[in-house]
C-alpha cells in the first residue's frame, strides 16, 4: 500500500542560536506539529536550518512543513511554507542564495479581505458547509473502509487526500447531490460494480 503524504501545519517553537558544523554554519529550529496535543513528544520535529533559511522565519509563526523527499539518512526533508506575513528583519538579511535548498522558504502573498454583500456571505456559507458534509463523509468512509488496513491517526490524512482528489474532479455543473452525509449509507464491496 502506498504511504499518504500531506504537509504538516506546525508552529515554529524555537530557533537556536548559529552553530558551526560539518557543512556550515546553521540555525536549529524546533517545530511543534499543530496535530499533537502540545507537549506531546511526537510533536516535535527538529531541522537544521541555513541562517538564510531561517531568516522569514520567527518563533511563534505557523508554517506548513511539505514533505519534499528523504536525505541519505532517510529522514523526511521538507519545503518551508510561512504561513503568517514575514517577520520585520531583526538581523541582517542577505540575499537568499538563487537555487533553492531542500527547505526554501515559501511566503504567502498577505492580501486585503474582500467585502462581502449578504448574498455572497451566504453561497460562501453554504459552499463551506458543503465542503465540510463532503469531508465527514471521505473520514466515515476511510474509517469504514480502511481500518483494518492503516492506523486511526492516518485517518485524517488519508481523508484530506480524497476529499482534495473528490473537489478537483467535481465538475461545476455537477448535479446537486441526491443524499445528504447523514443520509448515505455504505454499499458492501460486492455490490459495487467495478
Amino acid at each position: 500500500m502506498a504511504k499518504v503524504v500531506s504537509a504538516i501545519s506546525a508552529k515554529v517553537e524555537k530557533i537556536g542560536k548559529l552553530k558551526e558544523g560539518n557543512y556550515g554554519p546553521y540555525r536549529s529550529v524546533l517545530f511543534l506539529d499543530q496535530a499533537y496535543p502540545r507537549g506531546a513528544e511526537e510533536a516535535k520535529i527538529w531541522k537544521s536550518l541555513s541562517d538564510e533559511e531561517t531568516q522569514n522565519l520567527r518563533e511563534g509563526a505557523t508554517v506548513q512543513l511539505v514533505p519534499s523527499g528523504t536525505d541519505k539518512n532517510g529522514n523526511t526533508k521538507h519545503q518551508i511554507v510561512t504561513m503568517d506575513s514575514p517577520p520585520t528583519a531583526t538581523r541582517s538579511s542577505p540575499p537568499l542564495p538563487s537555487s533553492p535548498s531542500p527547505a526554501a522558504i515559501v511566503t504567502r502573498p498577505t492580501s486585503v479581505p474582500p467585502t462581502w454583500n449578504p448574498q455572497d456571505k451566504q453561497q460562501l456559507c453554504a459552499l463551506v458547509t458543503d465542503y465540510a458534509d463532503l469531508f465527514k463523509f471521505c473520514i466515515a468512509t476511510v474509517q469504514h473502509k480502511m481500518e483494518e488496513q492503516v492506523e486511526s491517526r492516518d485517518y485524517r490524512a488519508i481523508a484530506t487526500t480524497l476529499f482534495l482528489q473528490a473537489v478537483n474532479t467535481i465538475p461545476a455543473s455537477a448535479p446537486e447531490p441526491a443524499a445528504t452525509v447523514e443520509e448515505a449509507e455504505f454499499v458492501p464491496e460486492d455490490d459495487i460494480p467495478y
